[in-house]
């Protein structure tokens, strides 16, 4: 039974006025008049049964005049080298001598810029330059490419190119990759004659609010946000997303074949997508980022009363937990897909660009500096790679303990066919349900100069897997068409001959993370392996990956980090952008495709920070740094680390790095093998170790 409290008029009004002076309300910065002036239309709209979308928006919802003496003209820009289309709007009297403000405008999910381009129209006739963009493998823009015969590249060289047979991938919706996408738009823009590359915004709809709120949260070049009928995922989250059965299996079979199952995409398009992205898109949360948006970027949110996809409650949450200038305007009456069309349209498009009036400006000759004009902002940024690249050795070379066999394996990593190898301790079988491990080599390294440590560790009773990164060893690289290649959203897959350039010795932190993450899956997949229990370890920068990967993978049982960097500490966590030298080699990639090596390790080490990651790993994880007595800057982020965990933590200092390496992975071993038993541990218990290597250890 529910109990009702009735009030007469009198003490209602009392209890009303109480409640109201208890809450804090954001003061209006637009007005909402435009929804009173169209209420009568709006309803009417969502009660005609010829405007209802139910499914999507429809192709007449699409076309749009173009306004008076606004001029559009094509575009491409480039995002991690993948072509991709944008449409540029200019408003009436657009000049390059002046100074405009401009948006960048992305759709929703599994839909094309064809779409919402009448956004950027609109925008361009209220007076700013705007500019609609298809993700990569949606619409115009370049799908993922997978070649359909064996990369013979070697690291002789950083770039080949070849003509080959290739397979072209659409329709990959990543939200992760979306962001780069609007990231790589905004860097294209600010290169652009006549615009004002520091009062830049970003609109996004559905699928692609969520993604202009992590574009914010990470980039400070974003000056103002409108994410319209979109969710605020990750609000009061923390520690990594769960890993569904079927989505293990799916990882699994993905990182052994190149690809997992599809499910439909749904909604306007009705394309296919991998089942995949609905776990990597668990991991997309913005909502447990907006404390790095900058306080001085501003964000409109649009819901609407109706919808039937994600409920508007979210952003009135998400607008509290900003610590900047928002508003939440909700349009009546509406449901998620008629937002698109006839007064939903009007409504909120005139809405969004009075908020990017408001908070970009209009057009002047007047601005702030020029970002490339400045030097490069201060920042910790990790030691550049060692040149610790060796060629693949055969296993011979290595003294395996008695019973020890080895198999060479690939997995596939976002498509790029790996190179691995994996230890095997004696009496292994597909009934032994053992532990096991992958261990990562660093920076600019590759499997064989770990393999010593995965056979101490298949002596020890541990599954190991020794992994080349994409792009090193022997593992292929990364592929880029140098034709353009045209292909459609139709045929989800399709297989032509076309010129490829392959790049190798790539040095970036995120894509070695997923090939870690990856090879872990291949792993579990592996007869007689313990898929509940498995770790990582890492050496270098690599050990700082194995932090990050403990806070958002929830299969991590146990990691060690060997002479981790672990980049981040001393570094505010907020929304950043590179200046300088850095700032100019963004804007080259995005419009070429292409900058210097080195330019684009120090953009991709800008914004590692693993010290970031370190209170979001779960207190059932257990971690351990390994540390030479002489890597005093090693020990100092490590002991500031370890204060922070919630689980298990262990700091080991040994005499030098690399001294007694047979000592080191037994340490390692004695602390997989405890972790990854299912016995816990209590924060102030020791490891006893098998070797007196172990100086000093610190527990907290």
């Amino acid at each position: 039974m529910t109990a009702r409290l009735h009030l007469s008029p009198g003490r209602f009004l009392i209890v009303a006025m109480l409640i109201c002076a208890s809450v804090t309300i954001a003061p209006a910065q637009i007005s909402a008049d435009i929804i009173e002036r169209h209420r009568a239309e709006l309803q009417k709209q969502a009660s005609d049964p010829e405007m209802k979308r139910e499914r999507g928006t429809i192709a007449q919802d699409w076309p749009f005049t173009l306004p008076a003496e606004v001029v559009s003209r094509q575009i491409t820009f480039y995002s991690e080298g993948t072509r991709c289309y944008g449409r540029i709007f200019f408003p009436k009297g657009f000049s390059t001598r002046g100074r405009w403000p401009a948006v960048v405008v992305g759709h929703g999910i599994n839909a094309q810029a064809v779409g919402i381009e009448k956004y950027a129209a609109r925008f361009a006739e209220r007076g700013l330059v705007a500019m609609a963009i298809d993700y990569r493998t949606y619409g115009y823009s370049g799908g993922d490419v997978m070649l359909l015969e064996p990369d013979t590249t070697t690291d002789e060289r950083v770039v080949w190119e070849k003509q080959a047979r290739l397979q072209i991938k659409r329709t990959n919706l990543i939200n992760f990759r979306e962001t780069e996408d609007f990231r790589a738009a905004v860097s294209y823009l600010q290169g652009e004659p006549g615009i004002d590359p520091e009062r830049i915004g970003v609109w996004g709809s559905s699928n692609g609010a969520s993604v202009v709120l992590m574009a914010a949260a990470l980039d400070s070049r974003v000056k103002a946000v409108v994410a319209q009928v979109g969710s605020v995922g990750g609000l009061g989250s923390s520690g990594p997303a769960a890993i569904a059965p079927q989505m293990l299996e799916d990882g699994i079979r993905r990182a052994r074949t190149g690809q997992g199952a599809e499910v439909d995409g749904g909604f306007s398009f009705r394309s296919k997508i991998d089942m995949w992205s609905n776990q990597v898109n668990r991991e997309f949360r913005p909502g447990m980022l907006l404390d790095r948006i900058p306080e001085t970027t501003k964000i409109l949110w649009i819901p609407v009363e109706k919808d039937e996809l994600i409920p508007p409650r979210g952003v009135q949450a998400a607008t509290k937990a900003f610590r900047g200038t928002s508003q939440v305007i909700e349009v009546p009456y509406l449901t998620h897909f008629q937002i698109y069309s006839y007064a939903g349209f009007e409504v909120s498009s005139t809405l969004a660009a009075d908020w990017f009036l408001k908070y970009l400006g209009p057009e002047s000759e007047v601005s702030g500096a020029v970002p490339g004009k400045g030097k490069s902002a201060a920042r910790l940024l990790p030691v550049m790679p060692r040149a610790g690249a060796g060629q693949w050795q055969p296993v011979a070379d290595i003294r395996l303990p008695e019973g020890i066999s080895t198999k060479e394996i690939y997995f596939y990593s976002e498509g790029i066919r790996c190179s691995g190898r994996i230890f095997m301790p004696k009496g292994f079988s597909a009934e032994s349900k053992a532990p096991a491990v992958v261990l990562a080599p660093d920076w600019g390294a590759t499997a064989v100069s770990i393999e010593k440590y995965a056979a101490t560790f298949a002596g020890r009773g541990l599954v190991a897997m020794v992994i080349d990164y994409r792009g090193w060893g022997r593992s292929g690289g990364f592929l880029e068409t140098v034709d353009q290649v045209m292909t459609d959203d139709r045929l989800r897959f399709s297989q032509l001959t076309a010129r490829v350039r392959i790049r190798r010795k790539r040095l970036n932190p995120q894509h070695q993370i997923l090939d870690i993450r990856n090879a872990l899956y291949f792993l579990q997949g592996e007869p007689g392996v313990d898929r509940a229990r498995v770790g990582v370890w890492g050496v270098g920068m690599a050990g700082g990956h194995a932090i990050v990967i403990a806070a958002t993978d929830a299969r991590i049982k146990a990691a060690i980090a060997q002479s981790p960097v672990i980049a981040g500490r001393e570094t505010p966590k907020r929304a950043s952008a590179p200046s300088g030298e850095l700032y100019q080699a963004e804007l080259k990639r995005a419009r070429t495709g292409s900058i210097l090596s080195d330019l684009e390790t120090r953009l991709a080490l800008f914004e590692y920070h693993p010290f970031w990651y370190v209170d979001q790993i779960p207190q059932t994880t257990a971690i351990m740094f390994v540390i030479a007595k002489n890597e005093r800057k090693v020990q100092t982020s490590a002991l500031a680390a370890s204060t922070q965990l919630k689980g298990p933590t262990r700091v080991v200092t040994i005499p030098f790095n690399g001294a007694d390496l047979k000592a080191e992975a037994n340490a390692a071993a004695d602390f997989f093998l405890k972790h990854l038993s299912g016995a816990s541990e209590s924060r102030s218990s020791r490891i006893q170790t098998r070797n007196p290597i172990v100086l000093s250890t610190s527990n907290y």
